[in-house]
């Protein structure tokens, strides 16, 4: 939808004149602050509150300007011309300048309240401003300020791009209601709302800006109910069978009793027949350790599914996937962690709970802000947030040596290693003519150095899947589930 444009007082002088609410005392109006939480169950609605207040400074509007125009042009040409005639033409503006002065209010507030600061990617928010003065206005003007507006200073000449669109902009008496799309994750700002407010006669005004703050958006996972099993689980209890025995419901086999056993784990039928006390043996269950690494180091564009309508890049693939994967693993009681590849690395140690989903989903947020990204060298990934044998999914798209580098790593160290590639499409040639026989001579060379990234990764033992982000994660995971994966030998 198309932004609404500002309108002139003035030039809406048949329309009805809306007007700010009146208090007697401004004191009532208190500021609520947004909890800054970083645990979250599920995404609640978080209400904040924020009090713009507007500096007393009153300035002639351009309805008063337009009068004094009209004031000066007809005295002008009966002092210059000696045309008095026109002085009665004068006299209807001046007079309207002059006779009814009007109230203004020496105090003006604007209560911002955004009920959610949380939501998912897709999800429209709604930001009410609650206006409210110590005396009589109105003539109130309002105009949307993305934040593209606000930070062009901040980007040199090039316009920083917004996160938010929006869909409406409503003033019904002293409330002015506000709509807007987040159409992708991260974490935005929402721009703000500048206000012009009148005197009672229309001739002089003030401004303040609202801030409406900044809003999360989280990822919508990725459709997946696969988990990878490693060779190896860690000593916890879970839900995973291991080869190992141990206290289960899967069966192994019938072995000789020895002492300690527990006696409801007798086999009496084979005791029978060997005629010595036999016992089952069960394997154990256990849970699974496991950690997504998200390569944000390159963030390309991707071709657009024809079902979503949701902006598709490499990087919102491989968010979504490791959302999707990490959702997965929580639904089976295990464990899952995450490290995040960018300008510095960031990571979440491996937990479990229905709220950790989210935890993960705050810590993904910190790869996008307005559509900034940070910048540097890759340094070593930690190792206190890479459990021994706990798999390890790595979504990206492989551009980036240092990220091959980091797998080779994390090979070297012993881990069940899968590779997501999110790349989904080949490049197109940059030039707008005809393309030749250099651009398909490039597109080859581009391949090969796909293939030796793959064949590189294939020496180490790191299997490297496909997915481009719009068929479940499922079938790309599927071939892997045939035979638990199982680190290099260290």
């Amino acid at each position: 939808m198309s932004e609404p444009t500002p309108r002139d007082s003035a030039d809406t002088a048949g329309a009805p004149r809306p007007s700010v609410a009146s208090v007697s005392s401004l004191s009532s109006l208190s500021s609520l602050s947004s909890p800054t939480s970083p645990t979250l169950a599920k995404p609640k609605p978080a209400s904040a509150a924020k009090t713009a207040t507007a500096p007393a400074v009153w300035r002639p509007s351009q309805r008063a300007a337009r009068l004094l125009t009209a004031t000066i042009c007809a005295v002008v040409p009966a002092v210059v011309f000696g045309a008095w005639w026109c002085v009665p033409l004068a006299a209807v503006p001046l007079l309207m300048l002059t006779a009814h002065g009007g109230t203004h209010p020496k105090r003006i507030r604007a209560e911002v309240d955004v009920p959610e600061r949380r939501c998912f990617e897709g999800e429209t928010l709604t930001a009410t401003i609650r206006l409210a003065a110590d005396a009589a206005a109105g003539w109130t003007r309002q105009e949307y300020l993305s934040p593209r507006s606000r930070d062009d200073h901040e980007f040199g000449g090039a316009p920083a791009p917004s996160g938010v669109t929006l869909e409406s902009l409503e003033l019904t008496g002293g409330v002015i209601t506000v709509k807007l799309l987040v159409p992708r994750w991260g974490r935005w700002s929402l721009g703000a709302v500048a206000i012009d407010v009148h005197d009672t006669a229309g001739l002089r005004l003030t401004s303040l800006h609202a801030d409406l703050g900044e809003v999360e958006a989280f990822p919508v996972p990725a459709p997946d109910d696969t988990t990878l099993a490693p060779v190896r689980f860690p000593d916890r209890f879970g839900e995973h069978s291991a080869r190992t025995p141990g206290e289960g419901v899967e069966f192994i086999q019938v072995r000789p009793y020895v002492f300690g056993d527990r006696q409801r784990r007798i086999n009496w039928s084979a005791t029978t027949r060997r005629r010595e006390l036999q016992v089952n043996t069960f394997e154990a269950e256990r849970a699974a350790e496991a950690v997504v690494v998200v390569d944000a180091l390159s963030d390309l564009p991707q071709p657009p599914d024809p079902a979503n309508p949701r902006p598709r890049s490499t990087l919102d693939t491989a968010v979504r996937g490791a959302a999707g994967l990490a959702q997965a693993y929580l639904k089976a009681h295990d464990r899952i962690g995450l490290v995040t590849l960018s300008g510095r690395v960031q990571w979440l140690t491996p937990g479990s709970g229905n709220g950790y989903l989210y935890r993960i989903a705050q810590t993904v947020m910190d790869l996008r802000k307005d559509f900034t990204y940070e910048v540097g060298g890759l340094s070593r990934l930690p190792t206190r947030v890479l459990p021994r044998g706990a798999m390890v999914y790595v979504f990206s798209p492989l551009l980036d040596p240092g990220v091959v580098e980091a797998i080779s790593e994390l090979a070297d160290r012993g881990h069940p290693l899968v590779v997501i590639d999110v790349l989904a499409h080949e490049p197109a040639p940059t030039t707008g003519a005809k393309p030749d026989h250099l651009d398909a001579l490039a597109l080859r060379l581009w391949r090969l150095d796909r293939q030796a990234v793959r064949f590189v990764l294939g020496e180490l033992g790191v299997p490297v899947v496909s997915w481009d982000g719009i068929e479940p994660l499922d079938l790309a995971l599927a071939p892997l589930q045939q035979a638990p994966l199982a680190g290099r030998a260290r």
